[in-house]
């Protein structure tokens, strides 16, 4: 049995003024969605990504590279 490729895929959370959270996908443009807690979005943004990898083998096109890299900048003000 071929053993399954593991792939990591940066998602960005952010809370929403209005109450949840919002949450993108860089790696997979238009990749987002939003949820009423913080374990819901991540769900949501599993089963949107895993949607994503679906249509990229079926239209047999690479699943995309990650290279998103996130870090922190200290500014004094």
């Amino acid at each position: 049995m071929r053993k399954k490729k593991e792939y990591r895929f940066t998602v960005i959370i952010e809370p929403c003024e209005e109450g949840g959270y919002f949450a993108s996908c860089p790696a997979f443009p238009g990749c987002h969605v939003q949820g009423e807690t913080y374990e819901e979005t991540l769900k949501e943004m599993r089963n949107a990504i895993d949607a994503f990898v679906e249509d990229y083998k079926t239209e047999k096109e690479p699943i995309p590279d990650d290279d998103v890299t996130i870090t922190t900048l200290k500014i004094a003000i």
